[in-house]
C-alpha cells in the first residue's frame, strides 16, 4: 500500500473502532485491529484460520481449524457489523472483507453494492454458502448511534417534527400499514412512456452536435425521474408511449429550439416552449426548467395523467398520482383511499423500486406522527429494498435518507440525499425536503437546497414553501416571507395553514397588522372558532409539537398581534 491508502486504512479503522457498536464488542475490534495491521504489514501470505484464531482471537497453540469453525463464524460476525456500520454512516471509502477470505481490504464506499436482505429476515448467497456449516446467528439489526456530533433529536423535534408534520393539516393522513405477507402477479406498473423526436441534420455539422447533445442531456435528465419510460423513436413500443417530445430547430442557424410535448395517439400539443441555444453557457439551463415542466411531480405529464384518472385509487400508477397529489394538498376526504390503494399496490407491485420508495416516504412520515405505531423501521426497510432493486434510483435513495434523517442519523442522512440529488437534480422534492432535514440538524446550508427547489420548480410541495418562509421568519426577514407565503397562496387551488400562518405572523411583523387580523380571522373561522378564541387554541388544531406552537406564539408575541386576546394566549413554557 502506498502512504495515502495506508492512512485512510487506519482512518477507517479508527471511525469503525470509535463506534458504539463496535466498543460493546471487545472481540471485533481486536479483531479488526489485527486484520488492518496485517495488511499495514504488507505481509503477502495468505491469512488462515489457524492464525486468526491463536494471533486475533486468544486460542492456544492446539487449536484444531477442521473441528473449530470459531473464527469463520466471527468473520461472519464481522462482515456483518463492517456493513451495518457503513449502512448507517456512509462515507467516501470502506473496509470489506470479501467471502471465503480473512483479508482486509480498503475499497471506495458504494453504497448500492450494500446487501440489505438481512433487514428483510434473509440472508445473500454468498453469506449462506460460507456459513451454512456454523450454528445459526441472530441477525444484526440496524442499531440506532446517537453520539454528540449526530444526536439531532433536539433539532429533529423542533425543526422536522414540527415544521414537516405539525404545521401541516392532519398530520396523521401519513398512518399507514403495509402487509408484506403480500402475493404478487408479476405485473409491471403501467407507468406513462415518453418517446424523443430528435431533430436531424448532416453528419459533423453544428446542427448534428447539438441535436446529439440535446438528445443526451434530455434521456439523462427524465431517467432520473422514475414515474416515467423513455423510449427511442424508433423502438418505442406504442402502447407503452403515451406522449412524444419534439424537439425541432426555428433556422437555419440552429440557435433556437422548440420543445414540444404531443399525445401519441392524437397528436396533440399539449405543451410548448422556445430555448435558445446561441448561449451555450445557459441553454442547458432553460432546458432543465422545461424537463421539470414536463415531468416533475406536477408537470404537464402528470396533470394529462390525473385527467385521465380522475378520482381513481387503483393500485399502481393511479395511486402514485393520487399520492402526489396528497403530499402537495393534504385532502382529508382522500386519506382512506390512499391507504387502502398503497397498501394494495405494494402487495400487487413488491419488486417496483420507484412504487416501494413512495411506501417508505409514507411510512417514515407516518412513525414520526404515531409514535407507537406497530412494525418500527419499516420505512427504512422498504427504502434498503427499493435501492438495492435499482441502485441507481434518485427517489430510492432519498427514501433511505430521509429514514437516516429520522433515525436521528444526520450524517447518513446526508450522504444518501446527496446522492440521490446528484442521480436526479431537478426533483424539487428531493432537494427541497433534504434542505429542511439538514436545517432540523443544525446544517444552515440546507436552507439553499430548499430555496433552489422553490427557484427551479413553481409546482413546489407547499410544505417546502411554508418551511422556507418559516425560516425567513424566524431570522427576522418578513419581506421574504411575506412574498414567499403570499405568492404561493395564490398559485394554491386550496388553503394552506402553513403559508397562511407565516403570511399573518409577517404581515404583523411589519406592523400591519389590519391585514394580519383579517387573515387571522379567515384561518380562526375555518376550524370553527371565532377571532377572538384564544390563538394558542386555533394553532393547536393543526400544530401537534408544543416546541414548535410555544415558537410561533414567542413570535407571534414579539408583533403584538394578539395583545387584546386573553391571557391564556400568552406564551407558556417549553416543554
Amino acid at each position: 500500500m502506498d502512504d495515502a491508502d495506508a492512512l485512510q486504512l487506519c482512518l477507517e479503522r479508527d471511525r469503525l473502532l470509535s463506534d458504539p457498536e463496535f466498543a460493546r464488542s471487545p472481540i471485533m475490534c481486536k479483531l479488526l485491529r489485527f486484520l488492518v495491521d496485517y495488511k499495514l504489514s504488507g505481509n503477502s501470505v495468505p491469512l488462515k484460520s489457524y492464525i486468526i484464531a491463536t494471533d486475533a482471537l486468544g486460542r492456544n497453540e492446539n487449536f484444531d481449524p477442521k473441528t473449530d469453525s470459531y473464527p469463520r463464524v466471527q468473520m461472519v460476525r464481522l462482515r456483518r457489523m463492517l456493513d451495518n456500520f457503513y449502512l448507517r454512516n456512509g462515507g467516501e471509502n470502506r473496509l470489506v472483507i470479501a467471502p471465503n477470505q480473512y483479508a482486509i481490504a480498503l475499497e471506495p464506499n458504494r453504497p448500492s453494492t450494500v446487501d440489505t436482505n438481512d433487514l428483510m429476515g434473509e440472508s445473500d448467497d454468498s453469506e449462506v454458502r460460507e456459513s451454512a456449516e456454523f450454528p445459526p446467528m441472530d441477525a444484526m439489526g440496524e442499531g440506532r448511534v446517537l453520539d454528540h456530533r449526530r444526536d439531532a433529536r433536539r433539532p429533529l423535534a423542533r425543526v422536522l417534527v414540527g415544521i414537516i408534520l405539525a404545521m401541516l393539516t392532519g398530520a396523521a393522513a401519513y398512518l399507514l400499514w403495509l402487509d408484506r405477507d403480500a402475493g404478487q402477479d408479476g405485473r409491471e406498473i403501467a407507468y406513462p412512456g415518453v418517446v424523443l423526436d430528435l431533430p436531424t441534420a448532416a453528419v459533423g455539422t453544428r446542427e448534428d452536435e447539438l441535436s446529439e447533445s440535446i438528445g443526451n442531456h434530455l434521456v439523462g435528465r427524465l431517467k432520473g425521474f422514475g414515474g416515467i419510460r423513455v423510449f427511442d423513436i424508433q423502438a418505442g413500443p406504442p402502447e407503452r408511449s403515451g406522449y412524444l417530445i419534439k424537439v425541432r430547430f426555428l433556422n437555419p442557424k440552429a440557435d433556437k429550439v422548440e420543445l414540444r410535448l404531443l399525445t401519441r395517439d392524437s397528436g396533440e400539443i399539449l405543451w410548448s416552449t422556445e430555448i435558445d441555444t446561441s448561449n451555450a453557457a445557459t441553454w442547458k439551463l432553460e432546458l432543465d426548467r422545461a424537463i421539470v415542466s414536463l415531468v416533475g411531480n406536477y408537470g404537464e405529464i402528470a396533470q394529462s395523467e390525473l385527467s385521465k384518472v380522475g378520482n381513481d385509487f387503483s393500485a399502481g400508477y393511479p395511486c402514485l398520482l393520487q399520492f402526489d397529489l396528497y403530499i402537495r394538498y393534504r385532502e382529508q376526504e382522500k386519506l382512506k383511499p390512499l391507504r387502502k390503494c398503497l397498501r394494495q399496490s405494494v402487495k400487487r407491485f413488491p419488486n417496483d423500486a420507484h412504487l416501494l420508495s413512495v411506501a417508505a416516504f409514507a411510512r417514515n412520515m407516518a412513525e414520526q406522527s404515531e409514535p407507537d405505531i406497530r412494525g418500527k423501521g419499516l420505512g427504512m426497510v422498504l427504502a434498503r429494498k427499493a435501492e438495492v432493486i435499482d441502485h441507481d434510483s434518485a427517489a430510492a435513495n432519498f427514501a433511505i435518507a430521509q429514514s437516516a434523517f429520522f433515525a436521528g442519523d444526520c450524517a447518513t442522512g446526508v450522504a444518501w440525499g446527496k446522492k440521490a440529488l446528484a442521480l436526479n437534480p431537478l426533483n424539487s422534492r428531493i432537494s427541497g425536503y433534504l434542505g429542511l432535514y439538514m436545517i432540523a440538524c443544525d446544517l444552515p446550508e440546507g436552507e439553499s437546497y430548499a430555496v433552489r427547489a422553490l427557484e427551479f420548480d413553481p409546482n413546489v410541495d407547499l410544505t417546502i414553501a411554508g418551511a422556507v418562509a418559516f425560516q425567513m421568519l424566524k431570522r427576522g426577514d418578513a419581506v421574504s416571507a411575506r412574498d414567499l407565503s403570499a405568492r404561493y397562496m395564490a398559485s394554491s387551488l386550496r388553503d394552506e395553514p402553513a403559508l397562511e400562518l407565516t403570511y399573518i405572523l409577517s404581515s404583523a411583523m411589519l406592523k400591519d397588522l389590519t391585514e394580519a387580523r383579517r387573515a387571522w380571522k379567515i384561518l380562526a373561522e375555518r376550524y370553527g372558532l371565532s377571532e377572538s378564541a384564544p390563538p394558542r387554541e386555533v394553532l393547536s388544531r393543526w400544530i401537534s409539537s408544543p416546541v414548535l406552537l410555544n415558537e410561533v406564539m414567542q413570535l407571534a408575541d414579539q408583533t403584538g398581534l394578539f395583545h387584546q386576546f386573553p391571557d391564556n394566549s400568552k406564551v407558556k413554557p417549553s416543554r
